[in-house]
């Protein structure tokens, strides 16, 4: 059976075009025995090209991926596709789905979504579709009936990540993604335990019935083997280890390390939680390859972080994190959010004056999106703080704010957002010609220029002679 499985990614707020879910999926249904083709939407000008890989291809079936401020996209994408393939069964899964499966309802075009951990669930899926079986009674799958949602029974999560295939990268555009950004990301678990109020966690495992996620990992040898195995194929510099948290098991991080220091020399980075940032993790992380770490600020105010996103960190911890890093010689990125309910501008001051004192290698900002289904983006839209028709109609996720602030507050956090680099390094020159001449587009001419004044400096005497 033709399989297209399409990842919309129009205005995203990453670069990042590898979507490890998807590609898991891809993994799960060629095994099958399908023909499966993926594309990725990262503009409106290829939904048009889209239709016409849909025409040549003759899917019989599409699914989607999607987050919450693409979904207005996967709606309109669907409306054309039934409208010139009408046989076609669409389909959509991710975090949205997962966590809001009402948003079904919004969509006469989508036939059903996928719920949770689904790579088990989406090949029997198919084989009911081949079989001509009822494909509305697949596990994990929710659809609608007479005006509401129908959601089937979700199978257990997947305990032993080793049964699943690594995530697909020749269907898959994992290559183009290397070069795009310059570095080689992996997944290695699922599941973060806390309960930060903004994220998508708790509500993932609000669904399976659980207060709180239990991460699972594949076994550190798999790992190391799959790392291994995409060097032999790929030219890479720089891996990117993009769960959640490194290594929130010792035993697990231990193993990992020690084989990644014996047979992988390439630099990494990783996430940590500043509460995790003991002395001896950074040192074994340092030895083991390890020379960036990026940990979740989010708020210098401890009210905002304590109270509004329940995060229990405490300054001091933070400062703390960071200081250890830059001790063992670690660059480091500090994730902030602004543009949080209740926050003011004296606030996002607090945030600002703690990522100064943090002196990170570089500090990164996004403003505050409600994603529904979370404890957070729930309270936004019970207390009337979304501006719905800006919600509905929005792709700048995490660069502007969808709240109802007055248009002053407006401002001010798109201020914050825009300067923020500024601010954060108020006096360092070089940071600001950089970041100035990449704006302009002369970074490349004015490294070229930097590396020939270099060179002639380097050479000035042997240049001498040749001119006498």
């Amino acid at each position: 059976m033709n399989v297209l499985l399409v990842f919309p990614n129009i205005n995203g707020c990453h670069e990042d075009i590898y979507h490890f879910g998807l590609a898991s999926i891809v993994s799960a249904t060629r095994r099958q025995g399908h023909a499966v083709r993926t594309f990725i939407v990262s503009a409106e000008e290829e939904i048009a090209r889209l239709l016409e890989e849909i025409n040549a291809f003759k899917p019989k079936v599409i699914g989607f991926t999607s987050v919450s401020s693409q979904f207005g996209y996967v709606k309109r994408i669907s409306s054309l596709i039934k409208g010139r393939f009408p046989e076609s069964i669409i389909v959509c899964g991710g975090v949205h789905p997962t966590i809001y499966a009402d948003a079904l309802l919004e969509s006469k075009d989508i036939d059903g979504f996928f719920i949770g951990e689904s790579e088990f669930s989406f090949t029997e899926f198919l084989a009911k579709i081949e079989n001509n079986e009822p494909y509305a009674e697949t596990d994990n799958f929710a659809y609608a009936h007479s005006g509401r949602i129908i959601r089937n029974r979700l199978k257990p999560l997947i305990e032993d990540l080793d049964i699943l295939l690594p995530p697909d990268r020749e269907v898959y555009p994992y290559g183009e993604n290397i070069k795009k950004i310059g570095y080689a990301p992996f997944l290695f678990s699922r599941g973060c335990p806390y309960l930060c109020t903004y994220c998508s966690n708790h509500a993932i495992a609000k669904i399976y019935g659980k207060n709180r996620n239990s991460t699972r990992f594949r076994s550190p040898e798999a790992c190391v083997r799959e790392i291994e195995e995409v060097i032999r194929r790929h030219d890479i510099k720089i891996i990117s280890i993009g769960d959640d948290i490194f290594g929130l098991d010792r035993q697990w991080r231990k193993e990992f390390c020690e084989k990644y220091k014996k047979r992988i020399k390439i630099q990494f980075m990783c996430l940590l939680r500043v509460e995790l940032a003991e002395e001896e993790l950074i040192g074994m992380l340092k030895e083991a390859g390890c020379y960036r770490i990026f940990f979740g600020v989010e708020s210098g105010n401890e009210y905002i972080r304590r109270e509004i996103m329940n995060r229990r960190m405490t300054n001091e911890e933070i400062i703390k994190a960071f200081d250890l890093c830059h001790q063992y010689g670690m660059q480091t990125l500090a994730v902030n959010i602004i543009g949080i309910p209740g926050e003011t501008k004296e606030m996002i001051r607090d945030t600002i004056k703690l990522n100064r004192r943090l002196r990170p290698t570089t500090s990164a900002v996004n403003i505050y999106y409600p994603y529904k289904g979370t404890v957070l983006g729930e309270r936004c839209f019970k207390e009337g703080l979304v501006d719905e028709e800006r919600y509905n109609n929005f792709s700048n996720e995490r660069r502007e704010t969808v709240l109802g602030f007055n248009e002053k507050h407006k401002r001010l956090i798109s201020y914050f957002y825009t300067h923020w680099e500024k601010l954060v390094y108020p006096y360092d020159l070089e940071r600001h010609t950089r970041r100035l001449l990449k704006k302009i587009g002369m970074l490349t001419a004015a490294r070229k220029i930097k590396r020939a004044f270099l060179f002639t400096i380097s050479h000035w005497r042997k240049l001498l002679w040749v001119r006498t």
